[in-house]
């Protein structure tokens, strides 16, 4: 009686050990910070965080700006500008934007936009994964304020999914510069463009695309070369309506982006063969300079050895997901002003600078010392070289918040200059945007003199 009390526990204890895993879906609530914010700067965190440190894969995530207490931050206090979700790994096969030793999970801006898959996939993790972030904070209070980035992540355990590899891809190529400047000068209502191409590592099916645009951006797309260059989607901006919060905040620091980009999905998936090109294609409203737009795309593709030589109709079932609510689809046109603060921490438009402008020759500099441009405004002809001399060794930089023509200089500190060319006649408003309300400059060119 004994023996079969034995043969029968170990049977038992066998079974429960052959058996699989019972599936189960889990959302976890993670954070990292505090980040300090206060008196209109900006922060770019790139650190650790923790990951979900479970066997499974990762359905879904979500991001927000919380306080200590887990309160919801608005843009009135803090913006989240972008934040990426990286995976530390040695990668046998990247994308053209990634390094050798991280994967870009899941990202997202001012649009705020969820992470999600079609049914039956996910993004595989294991209980060792390393995650680290990178992001670009901007207060838009003089108030301190402790900003923890909060994130949800939807993991499914116990149950074998089909696995989706991650690829971000950028109109602009992979440089070092995420963001790219829109030089302006086109007639109203006309469109400047950048592609670049991708050749795809393995031949699989996209199953989901989001996107990442700025403020002024109007279309953003795959296509396909060896079909014919086909659009294979999109993920065309919205912009929020004139009441909405983006667009109420003050001060104005930078042009509002877009409150939703269309998310596609699709079960069935396009089909890509390893080895051929896709092809992705930003544009932006072309008749104003832009100085930092971007145009990223985060292509999740799952691997299969099944896919036709032939181009084959798109899947039936791809669709793409856009927010509810009102909403405009051409970018408004904002203008970013100069803005100060006053001793009792109000916000102002600075009309007209406290200075008289400084008549100057065709080559003059402009020194940013001591958190300020001297002189902070200044005459110059057309065709004038401006050098900007960075003295401190705080970084700073020069940024257009408005001006007929594109100017700027790299964050530059101890010593560096930069010299910049005027070729069109009017007034530049500019401003260093990590100081955004105290490091103003104003440079009117002077058009050329009758009989010169």
């Amino acid at each position: 009686m004994r023996s079969a009390l034995v043969v029968l526990t170990l049977a038992v204890l066998t079974a429960l050990l052959a058996a699989p895993a019972q599936a189960a879906t889990r959302t976890y609530t993670l954070r990292t910070g505090p980040v300090h914010m206060g008196g209109f700067n900006v922060k770019f965190p790139k650190r650790p965080v923790r990951a979900p440190n479970v066997d499974g894969y990762v359905v879904g995530m979500t991001v927000d700006l919380v306080d200590k207490r887990g309160r919801a931050i608005t843009i009135r206090d803090v913006m989240l500008h972008h934040v990426v979700f990286h995976r530390r790994a040695r990668l046998g096969q990247r994308g053209p934007c990634t390094s050798p030793f991280s994967e870009p999970i899941y990202g997202t801006g001012e649009e705020k936009q969820d992470l999600r898959f079609p049914r039956g996939y996910g993004y595989r993790v294991r209980r060792n994964d390393r995650w680290r972030i990178t992001a670009m904070l901007m207060s838009h209070s003089i108030r301190a304020k402790d900003a923890y980035i909060r994130y949800r992540v939807k993991v499914v355990t116990g149950k074998r999914l089909t696995a989706v590899r991650p690829f971000w891809l950028r109109a602009n190529g992979c440089g070092k510069q995420v963001s790219y400047p829109v030089p302006g000068g086109g007639p109203p209502g006309s469109t400047s463009r950048r592609s670049s191409t991708w050749r795809v590592p393995f031949s699989g099916r996209i199953v989901a695309v989001g996107g990442h645009l700025h403020g002024s951006a109007k279309d953003m797309w795959l296509s396909q070369p060896r079909c014919h260059n086909r659009r294979l989607l999109d993920t065309t901006p919205r912009y929020g309506m004139p009441n909405h919060l983006y667009y109420r905040a003050r001060p104005i620091l930078h042009e509002p982006g877009p409150v939703d980009t269309r998310y596609f999905l699709s079960r069935t998936g396009i089909p890509v063969r390893r080895g051929e090109r896709i092809r992705i294609t930003g544009t932006y409203e072309g008749s104003r300079p832009h100085p930092r737009v971007m145009s990223i795309m985060h292509v999740y593709i799952a691997p299969t050895s099944d896919v036709p030589k032939r181009c084959k109709a798109l899947p039936a079932d791809r669709k793409g997901l856009e927010k509810p609510g009102p909403v405009r689809t051409e970018p408004p046109n904002v203008v970013v002003p100069l803005n100060g603060v006053r001793p009792n921490g109000r916000t102002f438009t600075v009309k007209t600078p406290p200075d008289g402008a400084r008549r100057l020759k065709r080559r003059a500099t402009v020194s940013l010392r001591a958190g300020r441009f001297t002189p902070r405004h200044i005459s110059v002809p057309l065709g004038a070289r401006v050098t900007w001399r960075f003295n401190d060794a705080i970084p700073h930089n020069v940024l257009l918040a408005s001006g007929p023509q594109l100017i700027g200089t790299p964050t530059l500190s101890h010593g560096a200059t930069k010299t910049s060319r005027f070729s069109k006649p009017g007034r530049y408003e500019l401003f260093c945007y990590l100081h955004p309300m105290t490091m103003h400059e104003v440079v009117d060119v002077r058009p050329p003199e009758p009989g010169s």
